[in-house]
């Protein structure tokens, strides 16, 4: 079976009419005919009753119709999937993202990308740090992310986004809460709530460099797993925390954060593999380059 004998068949069927059909299609009338003959015999049963001066469908043309016309419009549909994937309207992104320093320039992009281009599809990974998120864009296991702090490594490319300070933590109530601009001294007497040291750079380095080049040693600091519990343990007034000034959108009611005035502004990147061609990820590479990208060097 062949879809040029089901497009004769949906012709004929709907204009009731070979001549009409052949028109519609721009065939030779006797080629319609020929290719309704080779469908039924096909498919064994006839489709049309023919005389002179009309054309009918069967009971089972009648039946056929339906089914035809949608697989026809499915290979339609698919064509033009294909074409616009060509363009980057379709397909896949996998997005890696540092939750602790790039959460409100995922959201923006989130929502341009699903406003602009609503049949690309979006797949996270936010639970990595950055030096795993740059092996999984080596090992194309993510399409592009969105980093806080250094990015090294041969055959990537990024977007230098700007630059975004640390801020402090701390529950409404604190008397804290009230200072415009918190520094390391003021941390002396504070139980500081922060996540498990990891290899390499992170935001629990960055607050143990500061208390180092200030002299300070803290009361005592809890160690946590992840910044959720980090959250939580803030919330109940257990401590203080440390969060980018760029993760607003995780910070809780009743929290505040205020900007800690001893840790130098952290670069935020859009990074992805060099070697990744994929016409959806220059797509958002584009809605990067338009929405996120405000007076940075775009570095290529």
């Amino acid at each position: 079976m062949e879809l040029r004998w089901l497009s004769a068949f949906v012709a004929v069927a709907e204009e009731l009419n070979f001549r009409r059909a052949a028109e519609r299609l721009l065939v030779a009338q006797p080629a319609i005919s020929q290719q309704i003959m080779n469908l039924e015999r096909d498919l064994g049963v006839k489709l049309f009753e023919r005389t002179k001066r009309s054309v009918r469908l069967t009971d089972a043309g009648a039946a056929f119709l339906q089914p035809c016309q949608q697989v026809l419009s499915g290979v339609e549909s698919a064509g033009r999937i294909a074409r616009n994937a060509g363009t980057g309207e379709y397909g896949t992104i996998r997005i890696g993202f540092n939750a602790g320093f790039t959460t409100d320039d995922m959201v923006t992009l989130v929502r341009i990308v699903r406003r602009d281009h609503p049949h690309l599809e979006l797949v996270f990974d936010s639970t990595r740090t950055t030096s795993e998120i740059l092996k999984l864009l080596h090992e194309d296991r993510l399409d592009i992310a969105l980093v806080g702090g250094p990015v090294t490594g041969k055959g990537l490319r990024r977007r230098n986004l700007g630059k975004v300070k640390l801020g402090v933590l701390l529950p409404d109530s604190h008397p804290l809460s009230a200072t415009e601009v918190i520094n390391v001294e003021q941390l002396a007497t504070e139980n500081l709530i922060l996540v498990d040291a990891l290899p390499g750079w992170s935001i629990r380095r960055l607050i143990q460099d500061a208390l180092e080049r200030g002299g300070v040693t803290t009361a005592t600091v809890t160690a946590v797993a992840d910044a959720t519990t980090m959250i939580a343990f803030v919330a109940a007034g257990i401590g203080i925390g440390f969060a980018s000034l760029n993760t607003t959108t995780l910070t809780p009611r009743n929290l505040t954060l205020r900007p800690f005035n001893d840790v130098e502004a952290t670069p935020i990147s859009a990074v992805w593999n060099q070697a990744n061609e994929s016409p959806a990820l220059n797509t958002v590479i584009t809605a990067i380059d338009k929405n996120l990208v405000s007076g940075a060097r775009q570095s290529r």
